[in-house]
């Protein structure tokens, strides 16, 4: 009797062990879905905050290129009417102020910022992981420093050194206008007509302008971010569904 009693002890004790590693196992999977289901929704939640802020800085990008494409258009204006010996007509400061009135590309990276502080890794399509990389940490910062040492500081260069001498004042602006009406007023208009100094800034400032008009602004930039959005929203689709 008690080597019967033995081997059902044995038994309902083997039988134990099992439920109760069958119990740590279902709760190790239970585990593992909340934690797989608590990331699902970190990432779908991610997409979407990216995906809103690359829709402004599409918005930022559209806005700055047509007003940079104004500029171009008064720059050519001015160099027409120096090249011309056109007399001097008050619309011409108003193009000069448009020529010299910078415009700067501010994109948002709070959804960015708080994807690396989770961890890149929590992306899980690759191509979608890899282009939110691409845009953000090669495209923004190589078309950040482009426009500021190839345009910005060309223009915080002309304003101190070409335009101090030439000009009344810079830079009167009229904030109650959406554009501001930016005024450049020339001291002596039919002077800067033989200012070789002057005529050589102004026509390398234009073609800095169209380089980064249409090589980036419409052209490489836009691009990535427009085909950026497009992946998120499939992927946010995708995840969705």
């Amino acid at each position: 009797m008690g080597e019967n009693k033995t081997g059902k002890y044995l038994k309902y004790a083997i039988g134990e062990i099992i439920l109760v590693v069958i119990g740590i196992l279902i709760a190790l999977q239970i585990n593992n879905w909340n934690q797989n289901r608590i990331e699902a929704n970190e990432e779908l939640n991610i997409l979407k905050a990216l995906k809103v802020g690359l829709e402004t800085d599409l918005n930022d990008l559209n806005y700055n290129a047509n007003f940079i494409s104004s500029s171009i258009a008064s720059a050519n204006t001015v160099i027409q009417s120096l090249e011309n010996d056109e007399p001097y007509r008050d619309s011409i400061a108003d193009h000069f102020g448009f020529v010299m009135f910078p415009v700067k590309f501010l994109y948002s990276t709070s959804a960015f910022e708080t994807l690396k502080s989770k961890g890149i890794d929590l992306i899980k399509n690759p191509k979608v992981r890899d282009a939110i990389v691409d845009v953000y940490d090669s495209g923004y910062n190589f078309f950040l420093d482009y426009e500021r040492v190839f345009v910005l500081d060309e223009n915080d260069r002309g304003l101190k050194d070409i335009f101090n001498t030439r000009f009344e004042e810079s830079f009167v602006v009229n904030f109650s206008k959406a554009n501001y009406e930016p005024r450049l007023v020339p001291l002596y208009f039919d002077a800067l007509k033989n200012d070789q100094e002057f005529l050589y800034f102004i026509k390398s400032y234009r073609n800095r302008l169209d380089v980064l008009l249409n090589f980036h602004y419409r052209g490489r930039i836009l691009i990535k971010v427009q085909d950026l959005l497009k992946l998120l929203d499939e992927e946010i689709k995708h995840l969705e569904n």
